[in-house]
């Protein structure tokens, strides 16, 4: 298992408490563009603890995710019990053992970035049936644009203690036209996508227990990662005690012909 998916298993009640879930319009426009009902097979690639998979469940359509942390697979499948038409591989896409031309849809829900494009597009197409989709989504977080001095301090915390980090740049439509233009660089067609933008809010310690889930802070150097994670939980106290983020969700869809 790569250091990632350490850091993602090893914070797993972290992980499910406060990662942001994904718009309802969101899954609406997926099944609108590939409809999916009890004789369909959809595939989730990187499920976690399952929070893109429910609405897909709920279709009636056979479900099989791969997810290779012990501890986030467990969640998930405690979670989904009680559907017969869920399954669930300890594995990673590279691992699982697939057949070539059995999904009518692929997704992946801010997972696809850890897996190389040039494995990762050809592998989908070839597990996707004719006609099939391919469905890459995820969050991208912004700053507090309401509270503009805490999100000033937080980046000069930031410049302190990560050495490096800059100040986030939005996510934007140039940054989804680039990456649906991946997916027809691999053979797909009808390539689109759509963004959403949601906000969540976060208190001092919610948001620490947040950042303990991002593999780059968790990487720091002990000592840096603790003024890091103090000096941010100050700033937000010093501020009201409260962090709004700003979410940007993209999503990418495209057929296999």
């Amino acid at each position: 298992m790569t250091d990632f998916e350490r850091t993602f298993d090893n914070a797993v009640e972290e992980y499910d408490d406060n990662r942001p879930m994904y718009p309802t319009q969101l899954f609406a426009d997926l099944l609108a563009y590939q409809p999916l009902g009890t004789n369909s097979c959809a595939l989730e690639i990187g499920l976690g603890s399952g929070k893109a998979s429910k609405p897909v469940l709920d279709t009636g359509c056979r479900l099989v995710g791969v997810e290779p942390g012990e501890q986030l697979a467990a969640v998930a499948k405690a979670r989904f019990q009680s559907y017969p038409n869920f399954s669930l591989h300890q594995q990673t896409l590279q691992e699982y053992q697939g057949r070539e031309g059995s999904f009518d849809l692929i997704y992946a829900a801010t997972a696809f970035h850890w897996i190389a494009e040039e494995y990762g597009y050809p592998r989908v197409y070839e597990l996707l049936k004719p006609g099939g989709t391919f469905a890459r989504f995820a969050y991208h977080a912004g700053q507090d644009q309401g509270r503009k001095a805490l999100a000033e301090e937080i980046q000069e915390v930031y410049r302190a203690c990560m050495p490096g980090s800059k100040t986030p740049v939005p996510f934007g439509q140039a940054d989804a036209e680039r990456l649906a233009g991946l997916a027809v660089k691999y053979g797909f067609a009808d390539s689109t996508y759509k963004l959403y933008y949601i906000t969540k809010d976060f208190t001092a310690d919610r948001y620490i227990d947040l950042l303990k889930t991002y593999p780059n802070h968790m990487a720091l150097e002990e000592t840096n990662r603790k003024k890091l994670f103090h000096g941010i939980y100050q700033a937000i106290v010093r501020h009201g005690g409260v962090i709004t983020i700003y979410y940007t969700m993209d999503m990418e869809l495209a057929r296999k012909p």
